[in-house]
């Protein structure tokens, strides 16, 4: 359903040829002439004079020309503004009505267009739209496109665009439906076809002079054109339309508006050039005088080469006899030649033929005359020199040329030549020349030749020396001196080059030649380089040198060796200080001698020096030593110690331990400079001997009834003694011998202790574990009761003082049979005999054993009652 919406205001872009107005009825339809926006304003209302006749008619059919889209007006002719517009390019036509984002329905409609019968064509019917849209939604966009809407547009507010071919004319009725108040753009995307009201006055062109006949072409929709000619100069009728004469006399752009006097009609400004075209103006080159025998040079030059032709002519009316004249190669070559066979005028035509207007000529007036020449001269004084002349005659010339006819004089004689080829040339009163070539020739040459180029030493002297040819007396100018004798004495001091030429008594001069003095290189060596030796060390020094006239080269040392030979020597010094050595060399020439200096340094011999924190130490002994030698002499360090232990570059020492003894220490040290001292310090580290804690007792062993024992003192290298003895009395002693009590009946086991301590506070431990052993004792029972109760099970025997390691038991029946056998003291006999119990009866038993001190044997027996 379509909404009616108003009072919407279009704001659109005004174009070149400013705002439409309101055509709201055909017969006032408006002129398109131009393919860009044109705004107009939207009418509302009915139409004056309307023309569309109802929807299902057919200028206003219900089906769209179109597949696919509504009809066409079935509003009918409703708010219409009407536009012709004429077609200028043949393509598709497009347009657009409004723009995207608009709103308001835009109807419309195109009809084929006769301005004499369109709007009564469209009125009775007789007349079907190209194209026309009913739209189908309220965007105020609306128009023709190829391909589909365009960007904003709704499909179906946009027909297909429609073939159109210039010079054809459509009318558009535009249907503002829901009355939408404002301004709107009508616009022609390029895309499409162009329209315009101009339908281009042909240009035209004519030459300088001639008359143009126009007639101005108006579009076919235009009715009763009115014209004014903008531009009118040469226009001979500046209101008229047909017939126009005109006559430029330069190419003129001409300007005149066209007015279209029917209701909505519009003015537009024709266009149209006449071009004049100026006359040609060939050049046929300037006259010439021409001697007989020699072509005539024709160049001419044209107008316009490109779109007109040219060709040569000739009038010879005036030669008598009647000469023979030919072109070479043609007469259509703007440069060409002419040959003639008699003297006299001659008259060549260039002419330019111009498809507009027509044939020129330009003529070029040629004098041919005849003349001879002949030509001597005198040769220059001297060599190179230019005062030779050259003498020209030729009768009947009064004009001659000495630089091939560039400048002309009345003189036949000139000067100033030197030798060589020149042309030479007369000319008559006609223009008639000739030339000819003279050659002058150049008198015998000075010459002048040198002594040898030389090489002399520095501080030399070279003799140089100059010969001459070519006079009877000469001058020599050196470039060195103002002197001009032929031999000159010069002592240069590096390689020149003396350049001299000869004068003979005419004053003509040789060439300039040379001669080359070089000067051998001066002494130039070198020396060892300043070196430092040590204190009774000795080094080489040597030199060498190159240049002056080479060997044998002579060296002078300050210490008075000398040498004569080679280019280098080589001495061997030794001094006990510091010395500076200088060497003076010399070669057998003129050579400055080359004195060069070299120095010895003797350096500062370093003295070890160390300090032992502790020198005298008990065993093992560790030492700490420093190096205390002066830093500034000391970059590398080697110690040995006692002839073993070794260390590298370490200010300070830590030795392995080391026994009693007295020890050597040897300190080497190499200062910066390479040198070496080295001090052996004999028996500088002492070392103790540690005593030897040692002592015995007695009685060995210590039984637990006889409990006093005496500890006598075998300690070696002791000095003081400190006991200690535990649980004994004394319990401490500082005795050397002591004697001690332990608890008396009870054995045990004592740590006893001596510490030994030397002379020079060595100390030295010993401990022992004193034993105090049991005296051997024994029990063995009498009688024992195995009746399985829980007294007197079994029979044992309990022993001290032996050694349970070493234990036999055995115990006979009455018939001295083994009943049972032990070696395990702590084992006791139950009274089973092979598994049974043996019977009430007196057994025997027998125990051997040994003493746990000192291994005596023991044997024990007894009796034993099995009760029952």
């Amino acid at each position: 359903m379509r909404v009616l919406l108003t009072n919407i205001v279009f704001l659109c872009a005004f174009g070149a040829f400013g705002q439409g107005v309101v055509s709201n009825a055909c017969n006032m339809a408006q002129n398109i002439c131009n393919s860009v926006p044109v705004p107009f304003p939207l009418s509302t209302g009915t139409s004056p004079s309307p023309v569309v006749p109802p929807a299902g008619s057919i200028s206003n059919p219900n089906t769209n020309p179109a597949p696919g889209f509504m009809g066409c007006l079935l509003a009918g002719e409703l708010n219409p503004n009407w536009f012709v517009l004429n077609i200028t390019s043949t393509g598709n036509l497009e347009f657009n009505i409004g723009a995207a984002g608009g709103s308001g329905y835009f109807d419309w409609s195109l009809w084929p267009y006769n301005p004499a019968t369109g709007c009564t064509d469209i009125q009775n019917n007789l007349v079907s739209p190209a194209g026309c849209n009913w739209n189908a939604s309220s965007q105020g966009f609306t128009g023709m496109s190829t391909g589909g809407p365009p960007a904003g547009g709704a499909t179906g507010n946009f027909t297909p665009s429609v073939p159109v071919v210039a010079g054809q004319a459509y009318i558009l009725m535009f249907s503002n439906y829901s009355s939408q108040v404002g301004n709107v753009s009508l616009t022609f995307p390029p895309s499409g076809a162009s329209v315009g009201c101009s339908a281009d006055t042909p240009d035209q062109t004519i030459c300088l002079g001639d008359v143009a006949t126009v007639d101005i072409v108006v579009p076919p929709a235009y009715v009763a054109p009115t014209f004014n000619w903008l531009i009118t100069t040469g226009v001979s009728n500046p209101t008229g339309g047909t017939g126009v004469l005109v006559t430029p006399t330069v190419t003129t752009d001409y300007y005149v508006e066209v007015q279209d006097n029917a209701p909505g009609g519009v003015m537009y400004t024709d266009t149209f050039t006449i071009t004049v075209v100026n006359p040609p103006a060939p050049n046929a080159g300037p006259d010439q005088n021409v001697c007989l025998g020699s072509l005539v040079t024709l160049s001419g030059t044209p107008d316009d080469p490109i779109n007109n032709t040219t060709m040569w002519m000739y009038d010879a009316s005036g030669v008598t006899p009647t000469p023979t004249v030919n072109f070479i190669p043609n007469n259509t070559n703007l440069t060409t030649f002419a040959s003639v066979n008699q003297v006299g005028t001659y008259f060549f035509m260039l002419q330019e033929t111009n498809a507009i207007c027509g044939d020129v000529q330009d003529t070029c007036i040629i004098n041919v005359s005849d003349l001879s020449i002949t030509a001597s001269f005198t040769s220059p004084s001297c060599a190179t020199f230019t005062d030779g002349t050259i003498t020209i005659s030729s009768a009947g010339a009064n004009e001659y040329s000495f630089d091939g006819g560039t400048f002309w004089d009345v003189l036949a004689t000139s000067g100033g030549f030197g030798a060589g080829t020149y042309t030479v040339c007369a000319r008559t009163p006609l223009g008639c020349e000739k030339c000819v070539d003279v050659i002058i020739t150049e008198p015998a040459p000075m010459t002048i030749s040198v002594s040898n180029d030389t090489l002399i030493c520095e501080n030399g002297t070279a003799q140089l020396s100059a010969f001459a040819t070519g006079g009877t007396s000469y001058l020599f100018h050196w470039d060195h001196t103002a002197d001009t004798g032929f031999q000159q004495s010069v002592m240069p001091g590096a390689a020149t080059t003396y350049t001299v030429f000869a004068e003979n008594q005419t004053g003509c001069v040789s060439p300039a030649t040379t001669i080359d003095v070089t000067v051998r290189p001066p002494l130039t060596g070198t020396i060892s380089a300043f070196d430092t030796i040590c204190p009774g060390y000795d080094t080489d020094l040597s030199a060498s040198v190159v240049g002056g006239i080479g060997q044998p080269y002579s060296f002078v040392w300050s210490d008075g060796s000398t040498f004569n030979g080679a280019p280098n020597h080589t001495i061997n010094v030794g001094p006990a200080v510091s010395t500076d050595y200088t060497v003076t060399i010399t070669d057998g020439c003129e050579s400055t001698p080359l004195v060069m200096m070299t120095n010895v340094r003797v350096a500062p011999l370093p003295v070890p020096m160390v300090d032992v924190l502790n020198p005298i130490q008990c065993e093992a002994a560790i030492f700490d030593i420093v190096n205390i030698t002066d830093p500034a002499l000391s970059q590398y360090n080697y110690w040995l110690v006692d002839g073993e232990q070794q260390f590298l570059n370490q200010d300070t020492i830590t030795t392995a331990e080391m026994w009693a003894g007295e020890y050597d220490l040897q300190l080497i040290i190499t200062s910066f400079e390479g040198c070496v001292d080295s001090v052996t310090w004999l028996e500088l580290l002492s070392v103790d001997p540690k005593p030897v804690a040692d002592f015995k007792y007695s009685p060995n062993p210590v039984l637990m009834f006889n409990t006093q024992v005496r500890f006598t003192n075998y300690s070696f290298n002791g000095y003081t003694y400190q006991w200690f003895f535990e649980d004994g009395t004394p319990s401490q002693s500082t005795q050397t011998n002591v004697d001690v009590i332990f608890p008396d009946g009870i054995e045990g086991r004592y740590d006893v202790r001596l510490i030994t301590t030397s002379e020079l506070g060595c100390v030295d431990t010993m401990d022992h574990e004193l034993i105090v052993y049991p005296e051997v004792l024994i029990y063995a029972p009498n009688a024992f009761t195995p009746d399985d109760d829980e007294h007197n099970q079994t029979w044992r025997v309990f022993m001290e003082g032996i050694d349970v390691y070493d234990f036999e038991l055995l115990i006979f029946n009455r018939w001295g049979e083994v009943v049972w056998e032990s070696h395990d003291i702590e084992t006791g006999w139950d009274g089973t005999y092979g598994g049974k119990q043996a019977p009430a009866d007196t057994y025997t038993w027998i125990i051997r054993t040994k003493d746990l001190m000192n291994d005596a044997k023991y044997t024990y027996d007894g009796h034993i009652n099995l009760l029952r």
